[in-house]
């Protein structure tokens, strides 16, 4: 539920790229055909929305432990 609800909020090519590349397990080159788009423009919105999902989506106690783990 909540990896969706994180989907929903990408922009809609993000959202497009993540659902067919992932969802739907069709490759870079059939979603830049099935969107239109050149196959490295398809590459960068799939990297982007990857990046957004995994900020949302990561635990706020990671973030905080990652950062204690640095300052020692």
């Amino acid at each position: 539920v909540a990896i969706w609800a994180a989907v929903r909020q990408l922009p809609p090519r993000q959202r497009a790229v993540i659902v067919l590349r992932y969802y739907e397990d069709l490759s870079e080159l059939e979603v830049a055909q099935l969107l239109g788009l050149p196959l490295g423009t398809v590459k960068s919105l799939g990297r982007r929305g990857l990046g957004r999902l995994r900020r949302r989506l990561v635990a706020p106690a990671t973030l905080t432990a990652g950062r204690q783990g640095r300052q020692r």
